[in-house]
Order: structure tokens, then C-alpha cells, then sequence
């Protein structure tokens, strides 16, 4: 279809190039929209050319892509969405409606620069739903790893990342590992006091144990490090399927702004990145 499915709610929306990174993110998509039992929603954007001619082949990358949904999850329901807007604007419009949004980490096309450059910035400080950047491409080595899901912990007022990181670990069937990164020598409690041990291993514990019941079967560990947080959180992804953290915004003078720690993730990170807005509704 050429305009967006506004009666979907609740569903998977990702968005495509064609590139293969944008596969890579496309393939994660239809799992979550499967696990989820929720539609999946594929976006392209793009610009006009002149003379109502688009810029780049909207039809045949989303026909591209929906042949390879439908190869390897052929009931899994799916519509398309390509609109003449950019494609910051497009995803943020349609993750509006969303459970989750997906990107891969670069593109080209309608999806330039994806990792590093303004489209992802875009998204992510704007993302209605919480958002998953795909970081890898189409062999997906997170594969090999024990299923872990990382939730970095700032402090127990984050439930909408605490909840979405519970949820994705049992959907994932993997163990979660809560981390709060104390800044200080890295490796070093060795001066902490029994008293100041215990106050630091709080903000972990404190966000996780009222979700504890309500998912039995998640194994949980809560950890506190010393040192960075942003390298600290790069350094927990290294064995990890996937990590997630609450997205803090400010508004400057610039607009929507993110923090150093999401963007060191999205360089840095060795496993996909979900961004969890405050205040998001569970996925």
C-alpha cells in the first residue's frame, strides 16, 4: 500500500532502504512483530525529484522486502507504507501508533547516515514507541551468544524501561542483567564502606524487584560497577542479544536533545540498542 495503515495500532513499524543493514533491521522487525502477534508495518520515505518523479524505487524496496518477510514468516500479517516526507519524519510519525519502531544502524537513500548521522538523532529524540536500532548486518552474530539482555539502570523511577527490558527477556527466553554504572576507578570498591556497598547496590535492586514476580521465570541479576557508565554499558553488550536504557530528553537551543550515554551506545554497542522513552507505554 502507498500511504500508511492508520488503523494499525499497536504493531511493529520499521523502516527500509534496501541496504543491508535496513535487511538486517528488517529480519529483527518480523521476529518482534512475531513475538508480539502483532502486524508489521515496513516504511520508506523519500523526497520528490522534480516532476512528481520519486528519487529512488519506493515501489521495488518494498515489494524487495516484502518478499523476504513473506519467505520466512509467511503468516506473519504485513503492510507497507512509502510517502514523498523524509524518512526522520515518516517513522516518527508512525511510531505515533506503535508498540515498536526498528532502524538498522546506516542506510542509504530515504535512510543516509542512519548510525551516525541525523536520521537516527532524529528518531531517537523523537520516537513516540520505544526504539530498537539493529547494530550488525544480515548474519546476526548475537545469535551465537547465551540469549542476555542488559538493562542499564539509572534509577528505580524508570519502570517503562524496566518493564520493556522484563518483557523482552521473556519473550527472548534469556536471563536479564540489570547494571548500574557508580562513576569512580574502574573495578575499584575496594574503599566502599559495608554501609556504602549497600547503598550502591540499591538503584539495580530497587528497579527490578517489583517486576520479579510478575515474570518468575526471568533469571535476574542486578550488579553495580564503578567506573564510566557509558563505558560501562558498551562493555556489558559485548556478551549480550540486546540492551536497553531510558531515554532522559532536554530540550536547548538545538531541540530535542539526547544524552552521552545513548550516543555512545549507538556507536558502540555490540548488541541492539532499544531506547525506551520516559513514559512509554509497555511494548
Amino acid at each position: 500500500m502507498d500511504a500508511p495503515a492508520t488503523a494499525l495500532r499497536d504493531h511493529v513499524v520499521v523502516g527500509t532502504d534496501g541496504s543491508p543493514p535496513a535487511m538486517a533491521a528488517l529480519d529483527r522487525a518480523a521476529t518482534e512483530a512475531l513475538r508480539r502477534a502483532v502486524p508489521l508495518e515496513i516504511v520508506h520515505g523519500w523526497s520528490w525529484g522534480g516532476a512528481y518523479e520519486p528519487t529512488d524505487d519506493s515501489s521495488a524496496i518494498l515489494d524487495a522486502a516484502l518478499r523476504r518477510v513473506a519467505g520466512q514468516h509467511p503468516a506473519l500479517p504485513v503492510v507497507t507504507t512509502s510517502v514523498p516526507e523524509d524518512a526522520a519524519s515518516v517513522l516518527v510519525r508512525r511510531s505515533g501508533d506503535a508498540s515498536l519502531t526498528v532502524l538498522g544502524t546506516r542506510g542509504r537513500g530515504g535512510f543516509t547516515g542512519l548510525l551516525l548521522g541525523s536520521v537516527t538523532l532524529r528518531v531517537a529524540a523523537h520516537c513516540h514507541s520505544p526504539l530498537l536500532v539493529v547494530r550488525g548486518t544480515t548474519d546476526r552474530p548475537e545469535q551465537s551468544r547465551e540469549p542476555t539482555v542488559v538493562l542499564g539502570v539509572r534509577s528505580a523511577a524508570d519502570p517503562a524501561a524496566t518493564a520493556f527490558a522484563f518483557e523482552e527477556a521473556a519473550r527472548q527466553h534469556a536471563r536479564l542483567l540489570a547494571v548500574h554504572a557508580r562513576p569512580g576507578p574502574a573495578g575499584s570498591q575496594s574503599g566502599d564502606s559495608p554501609a556504602a556497598a549497600e547503598q550502591a547496590a540499591e538503584p539495580p535492586d530497587r528497579a527490578v524487584s517489583e517486576w520479579r514476580a510478575t515474570y518468575p521465570h526471568v533469571d535476574v541479576e542486578a550488579r553495580t560497577v564503578r567506573g564510566d557508565p557509558a563505558r560501562t554499558l558498551v562493555e556489558a553488550t559485548q556478551a549480550a542479544t540486546a540492551i536497553v536504557i531510558a531515554v532522559h530528553r532536554r530540550t536547548t537551543g538545538l531541540g530535542m536533545q539526547l544524552g552521552p550515554i545513548t550516543h555512545a551506545l549507538l556507536q558502540h554497542s555490540h548488541a541492539p540498542v532499544a531506547l525506551v522513552p520516559t513514559g512509554a507505554r509497555s511494548a
